[in-house]
């Protein structure tokens, strides 16, 4: 927990940066007083960042596995 917005502020810096954010203008039909933004993140450079980090090495697991509805194995589960 912290105290004050400047603790939270170093808390916050301590954490690991991820993909940068990224945006583009969006135009739109009716005038507007500030330019409308979209912001993102690139999809390629979240899933590059997910798996070069070591803290989630062993909780990524790309093996196949089934799974059944029930004990006996009857059907299977496909999603």
């Amino acid at each position: 927990s912290f105290r004050h917005a400047r603790e939270l502020c170093q808390w916050v810096e301590m954490l690991p940066s991820g993909p940068r954010w990224k945006y583009e203008d969006v135009v739109t039909d009716c005038p507007m007083k500030r330019p409308l933004r979209l912001f993102y993140h690139d999809v390629i450079d979240c899933l590059q960042s997910l798996l070069s980090d070591p803290q989630l090495a062993d909780c990524i697991n790309f093996n196949c596995r089934k799974v059944y509805e029930s004990a006996d194995r009857l059907s299977c589960v496909y999603n």
